[in-house]
């Protein structure tokens, strides 16, 4: 078994894919004290207090349920993917970055994803017929904007009052806020590149290395560790937790922590050792997109309309086609849906099936774990950190891996924001508290790195 390099393994994201917020947790700014987003209480010095923030919630947003997807332990291993991926009885296709063998957790497996579904659809299908679209992240407006090419009626749902479900740009100090994907991740033959060339619009190569705070002799022991994830006789059913001292130091729990819940969005335990092989290697730097990732989804999109607001309950196919039920009970018929909602979503069952998918599908739901990746995004009247580094490593030795890990935003925009991750469980943990708690720990933390 080939293992990777874990810290060249980095996608934190570009996941998706990873954070969007719900209505009532999208963001809060938090200008005069009292005013909306509370004012900074704690004692921290006054140079340090965020001015406002941007916070994300994906498990409690009901688009979503996660960040994005990972391998449990399972005898189905990355197989789960291509069964996620099998259409159904020639009326449902799947897509998503869930779906995709070749770059899972990815925005640009998702547009892969959809993609490819367009043409399964395309073969099995007469020209002009009517597909509906679940979805409008990459992989629905990549698949919705192939079908329409080939002179398809293509209908897009969105659940959600927004285009571009895991991806969703908003912007703080003037900087592109990333709620969700942040990097292109492997930029060298990625097709996500392709798009930004098309665009024209600039990007800046970020460089993991330059960073502060890292503790290299944790990470050199961590590196010890997985050296035995090559001799684990099933990778598919024994976890990345398998070969971990049971009694880890401190230091060991936070190198952990950044390099699985920070990429994968789930604890080791709950890790495969198939989830750390798979995806293809893209080559070239990662890339940071100065004037937001919306910008690419807006090119794919074109001018192809969505209809927002139209929350799927029920999807009912036959040999005549399908018909799609909404929340308020309007139906929409036509002869073929892609699927393209989160595994969260798919795990969670609030889409009723009928008849029910087949059990193969089921087993691949299951086998797929729905990570959490969130993100705190900080203001600052000024820069008080380092400024000429990229990442900010924190060690806390009281909870390791908790705000372990930072992107300098004046570094990469020329702007005075901090963007910090959590993952796993302490990502699901925060999730449970208030905005005005999850700043205040941040701060925290953010008080401790700088006294």
């Amino acid at each position: 078994m080939n293992f990777p390099d874990c810290m060249g393994r980095r996608r934190l994201l570009g996941s998706a894919l990873a954070l969007a917020t719900t209505g009532s947790l999208t963001s809060c700014i938090a200008g005069k004290p009292g005013g909306s987003g509370g004012s900074r209480r704690g004692g921290f010095n006054n140079a340090k207090d965020p001015v406002a923030y941007l916070r994300t919630s994906w498990s409690t947003d009901p688009f979503a349920r996660c960040s994005y997807s990972y391998l449990a332990p399972s005898t189905l291993g990355a197989r789960a993917r291509t069964l996620l991926a099998a259409p159904v009885a020639g009326r449902l296709y799947f897509a998503g970055e869930a779906t995709s063998s070749e770059a899972p957790s990815t925005a640009h497996g998702a547009l892969e994803s959809g993609r490819r579904a367009a043409t399964e659809v395309i073969n099995d299908a007469e020209s002009g017929e009517h597909i509906v679209v679940i979805g409008s992240g990459f992989a629905g407006l990549g698949c919705a904007r192939a079908l329409s090419d080939e002179g398809f009626q293509v209908t897009i749902l969105e659940g959600r009052d927004r285009v571009g479900g895991r991806v969703w740009t908003r912007r703080l100090a003037g900087a592109p806020a990333e709620m969700g994907a942040s990097w292109i991740h492997g930029s060298a033959g990625n097709v996500m590149t392709k798009v930004l060339r098309e665009t024209g619009d600039p990007s800046y190569a970020f460089d993991y290395d330059n960073s502060t705070g890292e503790d290299e002799h944790a990470m050199e022991e961590l590196a010890r560790y997985e050296k035995k994830l090559e001799d684990v006789e099933d990778p598919d059913t024994a976890t990345v937790a398998s070969v971990m001292p049971r009694r880890p130091s401190a230091a060991l729990r936070n190198a952990t922590n950044i390099n699985y819940p920070l990429e994968f969005a789930a604890e080791p335990r709950q890790l495969s050792v198939t989830a750390t092989l798979e995806g293809r290697d893209l080559k070239g730097p990662d890339l940071l997109l100065p004037r937001g990732y919306d910008r690419l989804l807006a090119h794919v999109r074109g001018d192809i309309p969505v209809r927002t607001q139209q929350v799927v309950t029920g999807v009912r196919y036959s040999s005549d086609g399908v018909t799609v039920t909404l929340k308020e009970g309007d139906t929409v018929r036509a002869e073929r849906v892609v699927i393209t909602v989160p595994i969260g979503v798919l795990k969670a069952g609030t889409i009723d099936f009928q008849p029910a998918l087949p059990n193969a599908k089921h087993e691949a739901i299951r086998a797929l774990g729905a990570g959490l990746l969130d993100k705190l995004w900080l203001e600052f009247p000024t820069p008080f950190w380092d400024k000429d580094v990229n990442v900010i490593e924190w060690f806390d030795p009281d909870n390791p891996g908790l705000w372990s890990w930072w992107v300098n935003g004046y570094r990469v925009f020329g702007k005075p924001v901090l963007l910090g991750f959590n993952g796993g469980g302490h990502a699901h943990e925060l999730a449970q508290t208030s905005d005005d708690e999850v700043v205040d720990s941040a701060m925290r933390a953010l008080h401790r790195m700088h006294a």
